[in-house]
């Protein structure tokens, strides 16, 4: 095992390796911004990097495995010996617990300490020891969104805003609000500044992230009249928005789907079971009608709107029945994409103490059956696009392929097709010649 040096050096270069969710990945922006101003430089290679932090997630005993295999391999690794930090909902979960599986971690500190990270850092290089911050802040007085300009960067045309944190809804399985804490909403003006700033600096699409996002609601604001003030008071295209919980999606936010062209038509809204017993044991505060209900209220107002979800199968207790109710529900509502889980056991939530009593290998089987069902689904939606044009924004272009060219079009599909050089960032037509489960193909159109 290498031997303890605290000491940051000259020519410092620190690398972030990134687990879970779009929050994650904000959260990631966010730290590259606070400590590059310290003398660092990012690297892609951990082993070459003087400090290497892992941003972490617990949702899913997977990414909480893979975090934990991943410090691992660091630490054994043969050569210089980095500062490693552990930041993320992992590390609010686990907490000084960490220091005891991992001596040689220096520094753990929850989302809500991001902004302290500078400090924690003085912290390890003076007073030689690790430095340990995890307490939730749920006070919007307190709490820090690191809205500085100077802390905002832009991921070529497209862009996360922050605008809550938190989530004060109590889904039996879901650790979120032991770890993130409860809601605290950002300032429309603040929201709007940042806004604007990204499209100065060329942003054309803003996507706002918060846990339950939808819950949004700041003096008086609310989420609907947050999208509708960031449409008029900044030059941005496009909005998207990421993840709301079904039970707050209002008609008022309904009605701005079909009046504002700016937002986009695409929504995700998570299920997680069509049987209503199951919902009803996830504490999800809505059922199978009443979702319905939603789905149809937004076809309404935005008929061309895109649908996605998420869906957990062999939750506690889930039969074969009702998963079937599942699949049934999936079939007739006929939603555009999907993510599907197992369900895994989270300590200090309400399903912990249910029995995890579906077996592995049947929920692996169903995980298969609804993607199965899912795919054929989206290929059916996707191919309704044959012959349209779309609008599409260009976010890169492909890496393997010369003159290729990968974007989304507004209802959050990938289109993929050629083109010249200087597309990127631009919002270009292109005419849709092929349809697959998960993208589409399509050639420039020109009118």
């Amino acid at each position: 095992m290498r031997k303890k040096d605290y000491g940051l050096r000259v020519n410092k270069l620190f690398h972030i390796k990134t687990f879970g969710c779009q929050m994650n990945e904000h959260d990631s922006l966010k730290i590259s911004a606070l400590i590059k101003p310290l003398g660092f430089e990012e690297t892609a290679d951990p082993l070459q990097a003087d400090l290497v932090l892992f941003n972490t997630c617990t949702v899913r005993q997977k990414a909480h495995d893979k975090a934990f295999s991943e410090i691992g391999k660091v630490i054994a690794a043969e050569g210089k010996r980095p500062l490693i930090g552990v930041c993320g909902c992992m590390a609010q979960e686990e907490g000084v617990k960490l220091l005891h599986r991992f001596p040689e971690i220096n520094l753990v500190f929850g989302p809500d300490q991001i902004y302290k990270l500078p400090e924690l850092l003085e912290i390890v290089e003076k007073e030689k020891r690790p430095a340990i911050a995890t307490e939730l802040i749920n006070s919007a007085e307190d709490y820090h969104f690191l809205d500085t300009l100077e802390a905002t960067r832009l991921n070529g045309p497209t862009a996360y805003v922050t605008i809550m944190k938190g989530c004060n809804s109590h889904c039996s399985y879901c650790i979120v609000p032991k770890v993130r804490g409860t809601e605290v909403c950002r300032p429309a003006r603040d929201i709007i500044r940042e806004t604007e700033f990204l499209v100065e600096k060329g942003c054309k699409e803003v996507t706002l992230l918060g846990q339950t996002v939808n819950s949004y609601c700041n003096d008086g604001v609310s989420f609907a009249e947050l999208i509708a003030l960031i449409s008029k008071n900044t030059g941005v295209a496009r909005i998207r928005f990421t993840s709301p919980h079904p039970k707050d999606v209002k008609d008022d936010l309904i009605e701005e789907y079909g009046q504002n062209p700016k937002l986009c038509p695409h929504i995700h809204m998570p299920l997680q079971s069509g049987s209503d017993a199951v919902l009803k044991r996830m504490r999800r505060a809505y059922n199978t009608t009443t979702y319905s209900a939603k789905i149809e209220k937004l076809r309404a107002a935005r008929p061309d709107i895109a649908i996605s979800t998420d869906m957990i199968v062999g939750f506690p207790g889930e039969s074969d029945a009702e998963f079937q109710q599942s699949l049934d529900f999936i079939k007739g509502i006929g939603l555009d994409a999907m993510y599907a889980f197992k369900y895994s056991p989270r300590p200090d939530t309400e399903a912990f103490g249910m029995a995890d009593d579906v077996a592995r290998e049947k929920k692996e089987e169903r995980l298969q059956r609804l993607l199965d069902l899912q795919n054929n689904l989206s290929k059916s939606k996707n191919e309704t696009r044959i012959g349209l044009v779309e609008e599409v924004l260009v976010e890169g272009a492909d890496k393997k392929k010369r003159g290729r060219f990968c974007g989304r079009s507004s209802h959050n599909r990938i289109v993929n097709f050629a083109g010249q050089e200087g597309l990127i960032g631009a919002i270009v037509k292109v005419k849709i010649t092929k349809a697959y489960s998960n993208s589409l193909e399509g050639e420039l159109w020109k009118n």
